[in-house]
């Protein structure tokens, strides 16, 4: 080996690449003198709170050759770990220890401390922190993890690394980033100046620069450029300068959404950009709400702007829902009310006497528009212009349109038209809250429990309906009551009843239904029919089955007869049938056989004739008394004569 001394520093270089590599610091503490002795490699492991988490393969093997040629020139920092102190955990120098590792030295050169839990975190992260190569994000989640344990602030951690506390605080800013840009910074895909800038945003903010400027792999359009350029670009796009809403601003000032309290060490003015979204739209909502019902408020005849297909913003239909009235009017065909002028000020002007002529402007603009004002709200009052509020999405706008002498109307009139309306709202109300309660019903189970007084109730109150004037007495009514038997009079009938009225009311319903279009006894209704009547009315009920069983058994004895003596002459008919059925075989031989005598007869005629046709032929003459016999000679032959007397 050779010793190579620097600085007090004396260094052991193998000569052999799996030699035991020794590194011997010579340094004089306050506690004495520290030495770095070889520890088994087997017996030293990495921490769990080691800052760095990742490890590049390129780098630890350049590590590697590097320790191979020129030794261990820093040694580890390890602690004693185990009930008997027989392993070693490290707090600094877990990239070393693995290239010794790839080495495959038997034993690591080390410097063994004592050090609590807590210490050797500090350590650890301490370590890391040094380091000019430390990854941002990993840097950023150190921080992180040393102020979480209550002990740093970012004064200390800035003191105590020899950095700013601007550095730290931006670095802070890296955790806040979503995964999907953390993995981008990570990646070197995107700058650690970038990341800081997107930071300040919140998360949703963040997800929408993500999915449309950046891209999960890294490729988008705002990837490449620096971070003054993407801070503007997501200022411009993805935030709103406060100065353009009215509502009161004085929260938003100190809000870490402000554009202007991004940077704890950036100096701006003005009321600065939101990139809270969320917030700013809820702010400008209850402020458009409170504006357009203290205008409605001002004036009762004032009816609001709606959009019947058009795009209606949160706090219009918070307005609509609060009960205004609104109408679909197109403002191209209304009357702009004149705006009141802004207020100079001083501080917008560099020389006074530009700041005077300003408020000499203002006071001459702010009279011709007390003047408008005053005009208008005299027409207003007369009923000769209709005034008609927009909400827009910075403030409430006022318009009017002139109205007609024949549509003027006077307060009364107003009054008796808002009346009228609001007996209909009311109307409205009833009719809508039924169709929700009916579909409601319709849709949902409802809960299994015991039968209320009230159901009870409601089902005698339909039930009565179907009660028999004969019955009125019953439950306390007149006959002549039919005509005048009111809802509200049932529903109190229906409240009060005893078990014996009950009972009238019931078999009334039930009698209603058992006879509503019961046509016979003889289905499953008509058989409830028959055994209600028998149980009430058995004796008149069996009359009439009896009446009825009599006639109709007459009836059905008769047709017995007829359908006997239909069936004794179907009977005789069908023997008949079987008869003649038997008598046609033997009809048929003898057909048979006389067709047979009839051929044979037929048979010798026809012999006969051939016979007859083959003897001579007679052929007579003219002569008296004188036959001339002529013999059909043979084909080529004469004929031969011959003559008898």
């Amino acid at each position: 080996m050779t010793a190579i001394k620097n600085n007090g520093t004396a260094v052991a270089v193998a000569e052999k690449a799996n030699e035991v590599v020794t590194a011997v610091v010579v340094r004089t503490l306050e506690n004495g003198v520290k030495k770095a002795v070889n520890i088994p490699s087997d017996l030293i492991e990495p921490s769990n709170y080691n800052a760095r988490k990742t490890f590049d393969a390129d780098a630890l093997k350049e590590l590697a050759q590097s320790i191979s040629v020129h030794g261990l020139i820093q040694p580890i920092t390890l602690r004693r770990k185990g009930e008997k102190g027989e392993h070693y955990e490290i707090i600094c120098g877990e990239r070393r220890f693995r290239a010794c590792r790839m080495l495959k030295l038997a034993e690591i050169p080390a410097i063994v401390r004592e050090a609590t839990d807590e210490q050797a975190y500090d350590l650890s992260i301490s370590e890391n922190l040094q380091r000019e190569d430390v990854p941002p994000m990993e840097a950023a989640k150190a921080y992180k993890r040393l102020i979480d344990t209550k002990r740093y602030d970012v004064a200390s951690l800035a003191l105590q690394f020899g950095k700013s506390e601007k550095h730290v605080y931006q670095t802070l800013k890296l955790c806040e980033l979503i995964k999907g840009i953390a993995n981008l910074v990570k990646a070197g895909k995107l700058t650690a100046s970038a990341g800081i800038v997107i930071s300040k945003y919140d998360k949703k903010i963040q997800a929408e620069i993500l999915k449309d400027r950046l891209g999960e792999d890294g490729q988008g359009e705002w990837c490449s450029i620096s971070a003054g350029v993407l801070d503007g670009k997501i200022q411009s796009c993805y935030t709103n300068h406060l100065e353009n809403y009215l509502f009161d601003k004085t929260p938003c000032l100190k809000c870490p959404h402000n554009s202007t309290n991004f940077d704890l060490f950036a100096t701006g003015s003005g009321c600065g950009r939101c990139a809270d979204k969320k917030c700013l739209d809820a702010k400008n909502t209850a402020y458009l709400v409170e504006q357009a019902q203290a205008v409605a408020l001002a004036d009762p005849k004032l009816v609001f702007i709606g959009e019947q297909y058009g795009y209606e913003n949160e706090a219009t239909q918070k307005v609509r829902k609060g009960g205004y009235e609104f109408k679909n009017v197109h403002t191209y065909n209304l009357s702009r009310y004149p705006t009141a002028p802004s207020v100079p000020q001083s501080a917008d002007f560099a020389k006074p006497e530009d700041f005077a002529k300003a408020q000499d402007k203002y006071g001459k603009e702010q009279e011709r528009y007390s003047k408008q004002t005053a005009h208008l709200d005299e027409l207003k009052e007369q009923g000769k212009i209709r005034v008609y509020a927009e909400i827009g999405d910075k403030g409430v706008k006022l318009h009017y349109k002139e109205v007609a002498s024949k549509d003027t109307k006077s307060n009364e009139q107003l009054i008796a038209d808002l009346t009228a309306k609001k007996k209909r709202n009311t109307e409205l109300q009833a009719e809508k809250t039924a169709e929700g309660v009916k579909e409601l019903l319709r849709t949902d189970e409802l809960p299994e429990s015991a039968f209320t007084a009230d159901e009870e109730t409601a089902m005698y109150f339909f039930m009565l309906s179907k009660l028999r004037r004969s019955h009125y007495k019953a439950v306390g009514l007149k006959e002549n009551d039919y005509y005048g038997l009111t809802e509200e009079k049932k529903l109190q009938i229906a409240s009060t009843l005893t078990e014996e009225q009950k009972t009238v009311i019931r078999r009334d319903y039930l009698y209603s239904h058992l006879t509503d279009r019961t046509a016979t006894v003889a289905d499953t209704k008509g058989g409830l029919l028959l055994a209600f009547a028998k149980q009430h009315l058995p004796k008149k009920t069996a009359e009439i089955e009896a009446t009825h069983a009599e006639d109709y058994g007459k009836k059905n004895a008769r047709l017995d007869e007829r359908i006997a003596g239909l069936k004794k002459a179907e009977k005789q008919m069908k023997a008949d049938a079987k008869a003649k059925k038997t008598e046609q075989p033997a009809k048929a031989e003898n057909t048979a056989k006389t067709v047979g005598k009839t051929a044979d007869k037929a048979k010798k005629a026809t012999a006969l004739t051939a016979k007859v046709a083959e003897q001579p032929k007679v052929i007579p003459t003219p002569t008296a008394g004188t036959v001339h016999l002529v013999t059909v000679p043979p084909k080529g032959k004469k004929a031969e004569v011959a003559t008898a007397v």
